[in-house]
């Protein structure tokens, strides 16, 4: 047998499936180790093995592919715990990074930016004392105005290796429009200096708008060390026990690439990326075109949209306040998860749920980990939703007297209610914002939610959607049965993905020769980076796409290119596309073509398909009839009779094809538990989905 494994690092557990050829799906969970994400890593792939009546290091040896998501990344930039680094940019320019853009809200909720008078820019990554501008200058078109002065450079160099950094982020003016100054100094510094990192703008970002591209090498920069001996020692681990190719790395714009090429700054904000790749594969597999994606795991809950089975990429991406020039999938996130800590507010007595999490350690108080602030998993528990047995597939007894002690001594007493009470209040708050979140991501985007069909997944996920999705008035919610671990699953399913950009701007109708060209230079790279990688060139496919806008406009909106060599007419076709999806996303007559439409970006998208795991269909008889799973009864609460009552419970694993359940009920899988409200109806479909109307 041969096996797929795919990983993903939560804020709260790590989890891991193991993939089989005939279909077959293990998954593995393990709590998050933050001293060392390895130890996760191993102990979450170690659980799914022992499932198969197998050790690791047989599972590893018949491993094909192995996709990693990690938020070492993501956590190293949130905690500044990162090494220091420093920024090499045009001389005069030094302030760029520190003076951002001049709004302050970027990355702010709405309720922060009602108080923009208070708010103030986040400490900078590089400081300004390990900034250092060198006098060179190119201009737009390319042209070297004032030559790189090498003296003067390598006096900076050992100016900010005297200062101790161990990373140098490059980023001059224009250098996408001509590299040869930044590829001097990075020869240099590695020339004398090879241990240093060395992160590069017109590698990492080769595009216009100077603040974000220097905010992307700034990033890379300050985890890159990080990121690289987690990558390596990860890799040593994995192959000293049996694993015989390299992991892949996954990335924000929705693939994966070897663990060589991997660019940390991609790793940023990947983790939710993976369930929104497992939710294509799997409507795919429904034949759904229109979904709504929604993941609550630990500490947060992620939306995103699929339109005609395609995601969409981030205008300008925000990296914790820090705007980036790197393609990453849009994906709205809040801090509403099962950890999410549950407060009153001093200055208005009111009841709050999050942002903060209490992550996996100290966790919900109910987990016993030292944890002392009430949490919405101690609210699902306290409701009679979670069984505290049945936690982590019975691994974690949760202390139910405990988290009804913290409800009770921080959330009920203050406001004079019962814990009860006080838990359903936390239970209605935090699916309030999970709806809220739902409806500015599809609503937004000029979409009725009506339209679509909702994907519920995450360890949480299946707890709340039967709320949240008739909030927003969906036709269904589909919980897949690998909800708990289904980034990790959509990680499994990945594609080899790199994406090239060039700035250049281009008046249309432009020149189709200059056009192909450009495109056929980041083909040339793209084939050459896969072939690199192990594939030949006929695996590799290619999409071209152009960012464009009118004239005295700021944002574009991307239109696809086909391949090949252009011609006039087609330049006119390019045109014609781009007005139509202008006027789709805007409204008819939105445009103004007699400002005339500017090219200013090219971008080329390279997938090499990896082998996916098969999901498995039931080949038993259908039947309504779901007794055989019923396993017992407990009181919970729900909202409609706004009291406890005698709820059903199934058991997951029994479940078949057919099957319905009418609510109010409980179906308890091994790592996750699903809600059935007294006004919904639930049923297995033959992927074994359950399927909330």
């Amino acid at each position: 047998k041969k096996y797929i494994i795919g990983i993903d690092t939560g804020g709260t557990f790590t989890d891991s499936v193991v993939v089989d050829g005939e279909g077959n799906i293990y998954e593995g969970k393990a709590l998050t180790n933050y001293k060392d994400f390895k130890e996760g890593v191993i102990a979450s792939i170690e659980d799914a093995v022992a499932k198969m009546d197998m050790s690791i290091k047989d599972v590893l040896s018949k491993t094909i592919f192995l996709g990693h998501g990690t938020t070492l990344g993501t956590n190293a930039v949130i905690n500044r715990i990162f090494g220091k680094a420093g920024l090499i940019t045009t001389k005069g320019h030094e302030d760029v990074t520190l003076i951002m853009r001049a709004a302050k809200t970027d990355g702010l909720g709405e309720a922060e930016v009602r108080h923009q008078a208070t708010i103030r820019k986040p400490q900078p990554l590089i400081p300004k004392n390990l900034i250092k501008g060198v006098v060179e200058r190119v201009d737009c078109f390319g042209r070297v105005v004032i030559p790189l002065d090498l003296n003067q450079t390598e006096e900076v160099i050992d100016e900010l290796v005297e200062d101790g950094v161990e990373a140098i982020a490059i980023c001059l003016f224009w250098s996408f429009a001509n590299l040869s100054h930044e590829r001097l100094i990075k020869d240099l510094i590695l020339e004398k200096y090879p241990d240093i990192y060395v992160s590069v703008s017109s590698e990492v970002a080769p595009q216009i708008r100077e603040y974000a591209r220097s905010m992307t090498v700034a990033i890379d920069a300050v985890i890159g060390k990080l990121m690289r001996r987690y990558i390596n020692s990860l890799n040593e681990e994995l192959m000293q026990r049996g694993l015989k190719y390299p992991i892949s790395i996954m990335h924000a714009y929705g693939g994966v690439t070897s663990s060589s090429t991997a660019r940390p700054v991609g790793t940023i904000e990947s983790g939710p990326v993976g369930g929104v790749i497992g939710s294509r594969y799997l409507a795919e597999k429904l034949g759904y075109k229109d979904v709504i994606t929604s993941d609550v795991g630990g500490t947060s809950f992620d939306v995103s949209v699929l339109k005609n089975g395609e995601w969409t990429f981030a205008k300008e991406p925000i990296m914790m306040r820090f705007r980036v020039a790197i393609p990453i999938i849009k994906i709205t996130c809040i801090g509403a998860g099962g950890g999410t800590i549950c407060w009153i507010d001093p200055l208005t007595d009111r009841l709050k749920v999050g942002p903060e999490s209490a992550g996996s350690h100290p966790g919900p108080v109910c987990y016993g980990f030292g944890g002392k602030n009430p949490t919405v998993t101690d609210a699902d528990l306290i409701l009679g939703y979670l069984n505290p047995d049945n936690f982590f597939e019975g691994k974690m007894k949760l202390n139910k007297e405990a988290a009804y002690l913290s409800i009770k001594e921080q959330i009920a007493d203050p406001l004079g209610m019962e814990p009860e009470q006080a838990a359903a209040g936390i239970y209605d708050i935090v699916n309030s914002y999970m709806a809220d979140n739902l409806r500015q991501s599809v609503i937004e985007k000029g979409y009725d939610p009506r339209d679509f069909i909702l994907f519920a997944y995450g360890g949480n996920g299946p707890m709340h959607a039967g709320v949240y999705s008739k909030e927003i008035g969906v036709k269904k919610a589909v919980i897949p049965p690998q909800s708990s671990v289904f980034s990790a699953f959509g990680i499994a399913s990945s594609d080899v993905m790199h994406i090239y950009k060039q700035s250049e701007l281009l008046s249309m109708p432009a020149d189709p020769d200059k056009v192909t060209s450009t495109f056929n230079n980041l083909e040339e790279k793209a084939v050459l980076d896969m072939e690199r990688e192990g594939f030949k060139k006929s695996d590799v496919i290619l999409n071209r796409e152009l960012d464009m806008r009118y004239g005295r406009q700021v944002h574009e909106v991307g239109v696809f290119v086909k391949g090949g060599i252009l011609t006039h007419k087609d330049i006119e076709q390019i045109s014609n596309d781009w007005e139509a999806r202008y006027d789709e996303i805007y409204g008819k007559g939105a445009g103004f073509k007699e400002a005339g439409i500017l090219i200013v970006s090219f971008k080329v998208t390279a997938i090499c398909r990896t082998f996916k795991p098969e999901i498995r269909r039931q080949d038993m008889t259908k039947s309504k009839n779901s007794d055989v799973a019923l396993k017992g009864t407990r009181k919970a609460f729900f909202r409609k009779y706004n009291d406890f009552c005698e709820t059903k419970i199934y058991d997951f694993k029994k479940l078949q094809f057919g099957n319905e359940i009418s609510g109010p009920a409980i179906i308890e899988a091994p790592t996750t538990t699903i809600v059935i409200h007294p006004e919904n109806l639930a049923s297995v479909d033959e992927y074994r989905n359950v399927i909330l109307e």
